[in-house]
């Protein structure tokens, strides 16, 4: 069981469909390594029987002639994502009993592919935070130093494939997909707003909510991608020759470490040594994503927050950082606080979205960190808003609604970063081949 490799999704479908390796057997091995890093604490709820039973079918169905794209493969899922028969609970005790009666159009997806959901894991309460810190199970102790955070709010998906898993899926709202990734040396994709059906997924800000992916590669993310989606596979062949990359001026003004400032650095370097232009561009609204973000998804939360409240009010059980989001996204909805705070950051919002697309116009894609730092000391930041402006560099592209992948790049005394990749709209397949090219040394 030890032998086997479970960190390419495409190779370990290829033996399951080719019958020189089981399903069972490939689930069998994740649940040994899951067993063996319980002390991570990725996992709300790991599906032992439930996956063996998967694979069994699968195996049965090989056996007959059919063939899937992602035949026996271990996938995790978000605790956010409904999962019929199996605990969603969003990492809230408000929903520590709640058992959905149907799957989420994602998990459909999966299972039709062949995929084994092996479990639901960690995550912040209700997606709010960016440390995998507020979770009514535990904090996610990152792979690589258990004293580091896994980053959040998708923090267990991104730590399980960094620790056992080939694939898992996760939420990105404001980043979530994203930062976890970079912290945890994964590839990390968010598509563009609406290319993966969200029916299921139990979502508080339905404008930028959008499902994403973590795997070890970007070939697997690229298939896990037209599964999700719906859209024809595409091989990626890791050629850019010819491309023209991006580089906001306000990128680099923004504040980094200097280990992200030379790792965007090299990166820019790669790419050029790999046959594209690296160009000046601007984003003049760069530096007021952030705070639009918080004005935006906090009121929209707020809203959401509603219909869950009215079926589960008991919320002495919700955390505090849940109560504080709601708080802030109160007040932004109050009185005179509507004009001034939410339709006014609605209409930064559209100035964010034409700039991002105006840099966009004069260039294939946009390079630049994922995160400003490598992943902090669990417990290290103490006041939300200092974690938050982490994610200086992922809010905006959320706002403008355009996919993005974060790609192992550099280290920092051994800690994973990633540099993140922009794509015009729809153009997932161009942006995780430009992370090929990246990744290829």
């Amino acid at each position: 069981m030890n032998e086997i490799d479970l960190s390419s999704a495409l190779s370990l479908a290829e033996k399951i469909n080719n019958r020189e390796l089981s399903a069972v057997a490939a689930v069998e091995a994740c649940l040994e390594s899951i067993r063996k890093t319980e002390d991570l604490n990725n996992f709300i709820t790991v599906c032992e029987h439930e996956a063996l039973e998967a694979a069994k079918r699968v195996d049965s169905d090989i056996k007959n002639g059919k063939r899937f794209l992602l035949a026996g493969v271990p996938i995790a899922v978000k605790d956010n994502i409904r999962t019929k028969g199996i605990k969603t609970t969003c990492a809230s005790e408000l929903l520590s009993d709640f058992v959905p009666d149907y799957d989420a159009e994602v998990i459909l997806r999966l299972k039709a592919a062949g995929a084994v959901i092996i479990g639901k894991t960690n995550m912040d309460e209700f997606a709010f935070g960016s440390a995998n810190e507020y979770s009514a199970y535990g904090v996610v102790k990152n792979a690589y130093d258990r004293t580091r955070v896994a980053g959040g709010s998708s923090g267990g998906s991104a730590n399980a494939v960094s620790a056992v898993l080939p694939l898992s899926i996760g939420t990105d709202t404001g980043g979530s997909v994203r930062q976890p990734a970079a912290f945890c040396g994964v590839v990390g994709l968010k598509p563009t707003f609406g290319a993966i059906d969200g029916r299921g997924v139990i979502g508080l800000c339905p404008s930028m909510e959008q499902v994403g992916t973590f795997s070890n590669s970007c070939d697997d993310a690229a298939i896990l991608f037209s599964v999700l989606s719906g859209r024809t596979p595409h091989n990626l062949d890791g050629k850019i020759n010819g491309k023209t990359i991006g580089i906001a001026k306000e990128f680099l003004q923004a504040e980094m470490t200097e280990a992200v400032r030379n790792a965007l650095s090299l990166a820019a370097e790669r790419l050029e040594e790999k046959g594209a232009k690296v160009v000046e561009v601007s984003v003049p609204s760069f530096a007021f994503g952030l705070a639009t973000y918080h004005v935006l998804s906090s009121a929209e939360a707020v809203n959401s927050f509603q219909g869950i409240i009215k079926e589960r009010p008991q919320t002495e059980l919700l955390g505090g950082e849940v109560k504080r989001r709601m708080l802030s996204g109160a007040v932004v909805l109050s009185g005179d606080n509507y004009d001034n705070l939410y339709i006014k950051a609605a209409k930064v919002r559209t100035v964010i979205t034409r700039d991002y697309e105006c840099a966009l116009s004069s260039c294939d894609a946009l390079l630049c960190p994922t995160t400003a730092s490598a992943a902090t000391k669990i417990g290290e930041v103490t006041d939300p808003q200092k974690g938050h402006r982490s994610d200086s560099f992922l809010a905006p592209v959320s706002l403008a609604g355009l996919p993005a992948v974060s790609v192992p790049f550099g280290a920092d005394n051994s800690l994973p970063l990633g540099v993140q990749i922009i794509g015009k709209r729809n153009a997932e397949y161009e942006i995780l081949n430009i992370g090929k090219a990246l990744s290829a040394m």
